[in-house]
């Protein structure tokens, strides 16, 4: 497999590795909470910590934003001398650019602390992604696929997501510019751009996004919410939303079909 590791350590000795370390954040060791009262209470906590997850960009426009959400949900882990790896294959170069280590110290992130992986094709970018979770090395995995993926099928995903929960290994598939299809993730988001809210004097705002529930193995029910990430303290806050916390379905569990049987009851 030809892998092209970027973005080595000694790049990144400018950015304050390091620091951000000794900010951990205590969460338990089945869910850990992204800070946001609302979106934690709605999920019983947070989000499962040991599972493959997967974060839709709603559109074109926001497959950044998808990517950023998912980074800023891993450094929602708390102290963890794991490395978090970001696997993606060439294509995605083309469509949302490669990472930029000034840009991550920015959302809050530790550069040091991050793994790159380029791979040339999808079925690397699947095995890179498995070696990955296996290693014990990941907190967590970032696997970034764009487009129609037919190599990202309910097998291949249900892989993902064993090898997440024996490894312990919080694991998430970011999907730009995609249809959902069968898939064995815990759960599903989608992802957009929300307008920040200035802060005094002008200030340019918190990033914000609009966050909704499409599906969750768990059986709760679909969910849209607005939060803003806090990079300072590496923390996601409730933000205005018309009305708050609005369900997309009345009461019940998700439907039992939205997601292919695949042999077990997760």
């Amino acid at each position: 497999m030809n892998n092209d590791i970027v973005l080595p350590d000694s790049i990144f000795a400018r950015c304050g590795a390091g620091k951000w370390r000794e900010q951990g954040v205590r969460q338990d060791d089945e869910r850990f909470s992204l800070g946001a009262p609302a979106f934690d209470n709605r999920l019983s906590g947070g989000l499962s910590r040991h599972a493959l997850h997967e974060v839709f960009s709603a559109t074109k426009e926001d497959i950044t934003t998808a990517a950023a959400f998912a980074l800023m949900l891993t450094l929602r882990l708390g102290a963890d001398e794991r490395r978090i790896y970001w696997i993606s294959d060439e294509r995605q170069d083309r469509t949302s650019g490669r990472l930029y280590p000034l840009g991550l110290a920015e959302l809050g992130a530790d550069p040091a602390n991050m793994v790159i992986i380029r791979t040339a094709n999808m079925l690397d970018a699947l095995r890179a992604s498995a070696d990955a979770i296996r290693s014990k090395s990941a907190a967590a995995v970032i696997l970034e696929v764009h487009g129609a993926a037919k190599m990202l099928d309910l097998t291949s995903s249900r892989r993902l997501s064993l090898a997440a929960k024996e490894a312990k290994a919080l694991t998430l598939l970011v999907r730009g510019d995609a249809m959902p299809m069968p898939s064995a993730a815990v759960s599903r988001w989608q992802i957009q751009a929300a307008p920040s809210v200035a802060l005094a004097a002008g200030a340019p705002g918190f990033p914000a996004f609009d966050v909704s529930l499409l599906r969750h193995r768990g059986g709760i029910a679909p969910f849209e919410t607005r939060m803003m990430w806090d990079h300072e303290n590496r923390k996601f806050n409730d933000a205005p939303l018309s009305g708050g916390l609005s369900a997309l379905v009345t009461g019940g569990e998700t439907d039992p079909d939205a997601y292919a049987h695949t042999g077990t009851n997760a």
